[in-house]
Formats: structure tokens, sequence, C-alpha cells
């Protein structure tokens, strides 16, 4: 039987929205009148994609949109062919979905193909009602302009370490004329897609060893399932990029992190190191999309998206562990102590 199409704009939505989708269509992906912007929401946040897309049509660009609901099954192991065709045939393109476990890659289809077709690409998975209403109302000027300093701090160094109150020691080696550090303030270009909220710089590290303690949300499904991880913090010990072992006072998420990292090729090894620099957020939600803004530092296992970082390989899952209060040093200087970012 046919699926009918969702029509986002019958889709009621809070007025408290209308900020945050301003930024997002005006400010981070700077929709143009008569452009095509595709909107790829789902049933569980189809009230953020009409508010997306009452932005669009305010803006005067064509709002193409999709529940992905409409089309598939849950998870989506493969992106239908409609909502490909329509982020490849448009201008800009916003994903605003609450992930399903299995997902990434078909997320991954959808990322490439605009990357391939340099469309203007705001990642929105995970998104909330409480993220549009603080993370999306940020300046996102002034975080391009301290991502950019930081970028270009980072983009010479060879030696980062970073500590934290809960048990994290990380040594991390880069190597810059290999790896590249990669700016995701919120201003979306056709060279360089971004997750929204904004503020965060990674690369794939040349080498990374030590233990890392998440006492914050970890990704992909993770921080839906268990949310905030203050209380039952993850420790992953790392050697030569690859995860060795993994405790936790909750037995359960320990083993569910080990069965994560070793779910297919790649996923025991450190893709991402990044730091956070959205500084509008303050506090941990629980929800890894705005979460890992927050100023810090952050480690990934799995995919390391190497069409922009210059990593030689790929991975079918990607999951973040964030940690509190972190002090990172670059090349022996200090940068952060505790969360506060020094002299930027």
């Amino acid at each position: 039987m046919a699926r009918q199409k969702t029509d986002l704009r019958l889709i009621p939505f809070p007025a408290e929205f209308a900020e945050g989708a301003s930024n997002a269509v005006r400010k981070c992906i700077r929709a143009r009148p008569g452009e095509r912007v595709c909107v790829i929401t789902d049933r569980a946040t189809q009230h953020i994609g009409a508010a997306l897309v009452a932005e669009i049509d305010a803006v005067g660009a064509i709002a193409v949109d999709f529940v992905v609901e409409d089309y598939c099954e849950r998870p989506i192991m493969d992106m239908p062919w409609e909502i490909l065709n329509a982020v490849a045939q448009s201008a800009a393109t916003l994903y605003a979905v609450n992930p399903w476990p299995g997902e990434v890659p078909s997320r991954a289809q959808v990322i490439n193909l605009a990357t391939q077709k340099k469309v203007r690409y705001g990642h929105m998975v995970g998104i909330t009602d409480v993220i549009m209403t603080s993370g999306m109302r940020a300046d996102f000027d002034e975080i391009n302009r301290m991502s950019l300093g930081l970028r270009n701090l980072l983009q010479t160094a060879r030696h980062i370490r970073v500590t934290s109150p809960a048990g994290t020691d990380i040594e991390i080696e880069h190597e810059p004329t290999e790896f590249r550090w990669i700016k995701t303030s919120g201003l979306i270009s056709r060279d360089a897609w971004g997750n929204l909220p904004g503020g965060e710089i990674f690369t794939t590290p040349k080498r990374i060893n030590g233990i890392w303690v998440a006492d914050a949300p970890i990704g992909d499904y993770f921080s839906q399932k268990y949310g905030d991880l203050k209380d039952t913090p993850v420790s992953v010990e790392i050697s030569e990029n690859y995860l060795k072992r993994v405790t936790c006072p909750d037995e359960t998420i320990a083993k569910e992190v080990w069965d994560y990292c070793h779910s297919t090729e790649n996923a025991n090894r450190i893709g991402e190191i990044a730091v956070g620099t959205n500084l509008g957020v303050t506090e941990f939600t629980g929800n890894l999309l705005q979460d890992e803004k927050i100023p810090g530092f952050h480690i990934a296992f799995g995919e390391p998206c190497g069409s922009l970082t210059g990593a030689d390989w790929c991975c079918r899952a990607h999951a973040d562990f964030l940690a509190r209060d972190c002090s990172i040093w670059v090349d022996g200087q200090a940068i952060m102590l505790q969360g506060r970012f020094v002299d930027l």
C-alpha cells in the first residue's frame, strides 16, 4: 500500500522555534530566493521540520521536504532514491531527524552525496525542542571567528595532551601534512558540510594513546538510550589508535560499548578528535548533537570523514565520547583549563 505524503505546512510548531529556524535557514545554509532547499525529517521531529520549511518559504526559496517514514521503514538501511535525488538537485539540504541504531551508513549516503554535489548541507541529526531554543540561537558569526583562529593554531601543532578531573589522560600526535583540521562553526559552504548547531573543529589523529573517561554523553544511539553518563562514566583504554579495554560501573553499558566498537571493521579505531567551540552552550543536556559543541574536547571511534580530514580509511559506525571540564595543551601551551578557553 502506497504511503501518504505528509504535508509539513499543516504541522504546527511552537513560535519559540522561529529564531533557531531563522538561524538555520538564513545564517547557516544561507538560503536564497528561488533556490531549491531539501528538508529531510521524520515523525518524531516533523514539527521542527515544519518550522524549517516555514522559514524557507519566508525567504522565497523552494522547499522540497520529506518525512522519511513516508518512504521507508526504520531503521533506514538504504536512503530512498527519491530523497537522494532531491538532495542531488538542491542548493542546500537540512537533515533533521531522530537517529535510530544502524542508520550511520544511510546518513553517510546523504553526506557523501551532498559533498560530491557541492550542496550546502546542515546535519541536524538528533535535533530536539531544547536545542532549537538554545544552541540554534547562538551567535554563529562569533563562533566562526573563534573556531577559525583555533583551527589555524591546531593545524600546525604536533602534540596535544588532554586531561580531565574524571581521569582522562590522552596523548595525541598530529601530522599537519597528512591530516586537516575541519571547522564546522555553523556557517556552511559548498565545500564543507556541518552539524547544526555548529561549533566544533575536528580531525583524525596520526596517533593517540591513553585513557579517556566519558563522563558525559556518548554518540550514535547511546545518548538517546542512556543520556548523560555523569554518574556512570565509561572509561576506555586506547593503544596506538585502537580500543583495548572498556570499563563502567554499569556492566551492561560497558558490554554494549565494547560490542558496538566491534560491530564492523574499524569501529574500534579512533577516527576523530575534536574541540567544541559553541560558547552559547554551557550545560550538558544528554543530547550529543548539542553537547559535543560545549567548549571542551572529545574523541570518536569509527568513521573519520576522510574526504575532509585526509584519513584513508572508512567505517560504517561512528560514536563520539564526551568528557567534562577538559584541559588541553597544544605543543606544551595550555589552550583550555577545566573547560575554559585560555587567551582565545
